[in-house]
């Protein structure tokens, strides 16, 4: 696309994220999203940065992701926390998705099903006092 003359928007590199994500390309994920503001200066949104999250927490980056959150510019939105909460209950690291859950709470205390998930991830880690 570069090579014959056309600039990559938004939903490019959204496409192109995302592939990289399905793809577990992690060091050209990071590569491609680090090229949209200094190469082509596309401001990345909540959906790039769930893309970069998503292939972060899949392969047990999870540390990595949660300075992402903290970095980023924009406000994290719940697909952000989702990605983070999603990868620390596969990686059983309760202590971050208990944090990325909660922040999902303060977005939206009204969905039941974060309440249900966090009360599953206490419960697979045993910690059945806060499960109930």
């Amino acid at each position: 696309m570069i090579r014959i003359g056309l600039t990559p928007d938004e939903v490019t590199f959204l496409g192109v994220l995302s592939a990289c994500c399905h793809g577990s390309l992690v060091h050209e994920d990071r590569e491609i999203f680090t090229q949209m503001t200094s190469k082509f200066n596309v401001l990345p949104k909540c959906k790039h940065y769930s893309c970069m999250l998503d292939l972060l927490g899949r392969a047990g980056l999870l540390n990595e992701a949660e300075e992402v959150i903290n970095n980023m510019p924009i406000k994290p939105d719940d697909g952000v926390w989702g990605a983070l909460f999603f990868a620390c209950r596969i990686h059983n690291n309760i202590e971050m998705g208990e944090r990325a859950g909660f922040k999902l709470l303060e977005l939206d205390p009204s969905d039941d099903g974060i309440y249900v998930l966090l009360a599953s991830m206490y419960w697979e880690a045993m910690m059945f006092e806060k499960s109930m």
